[in-house]
């Protein structure tokens, strides 16, 4: 089993993924595309629209280490089994913000935005560790906010974390907020929609094409020669991300 190196870069085709266990047309696609799924269960002190999410419960760090909160014991149990060295956060997840997004940081190349008054420590020591820079946002939902396709280009609507980026040099597409579908919220976060499941193909949990920046991103990613692939409904939604883990 090969572990992808750089986390939500795979370098070749992906073979497993961690998926909330709700989206069951996402994962139908994924098994279909002969993608293995490690389904994330919803966890009971979570509001209900983001219970299962994977981006609130799993971060992968890179290769086989994997930082976790509050997952099933069914999750927790098959990811042991792919051998991956898994460290619980210092604390379970929790109902109200912030602590329901205790791990939720994008890590893109030796980068990883995050707001750092609120994230666990453990991300924090695994960071200076191993000489990551850390991005500090305002957003606590940094990863929900950034869809990153490549090192160093990223997909947000939240204004606050596209300046932070530009000024470190990472592209940056602004979107308009809103048009995601996410149960109990007006809307979803573009960062949880999707996710790479090949090096060049975008997963995505529904139709770029219901949102209102399609042709922007559609652009966006054939200029590094990135495809979106639908692997599931009309509507675009928040599932909390498709977190590829291994590859080829």
């Amino acid at each position: 089993m090969n572990y992808i190196e750089k986390p939500n870069f795979p370098s070749g085709n992906v073979t497993v993924t961690a998926v909330s266990a709700e989206a069951k047309d996402v994962i139908s696609a994924l098994e279909s595309a002969k993608i293995a799924v490690v389904p994330v269960d919803p966890f009971e002190n979570l509001p209900e629209g983001i219970a299962s999410h994977a981006d609130l419960q799993i971060l992968h760090l890179g290769g086989k280490s994997l930082l976790t909160a509050s997952c099933s014991k069914s999750c927790t149990d098959m990811l042991n089994m792919m051998g991956f060295d898994i460290k619980n956060a210092e604390n379970d997840l929790d109902f109200s913000y912030p602590g329901d997004c205790l791990l939720n940081a994008e890590i893109i190349g030796k980068n990883i935005i995050v707001n750092p008054d609120i994230i666990d420590k453990n991300l924090l020591e695994f960071a200076e560790e191993n000489n990551y820079n850390i991005i500090g946002v305002k957003q606590g939902y940094a990863k929900c906010s950034v869809l990153a396709v490549c090192e160093d280009a990223v997909i947000t609507a939240d204004p606050g974390i596209a300046k932070i980026l530009q000024d470190k040099e990472i592209e940056v597409l602004k979107i308009k907020e809103g048009g995601i579908y996410l149960k109990g919220y007006d809307t979803g976060f573009i960062g949880g929609c999707g996710g790479m499941v090949e090096q060049k193909i975008l997963g995505t949990a529904g139709n770029l094409k219901s949102i209102k920046d399609y042709e922007n991103i559609k652009d966006f990613l054939r200029n590094r020669n990135i495809y979106a692939e639908n692997l599931g409904g009309r509507t675009l939604r928040d599932i909390g991300g498709i977190l590829p883990l291994c590859e080829e």
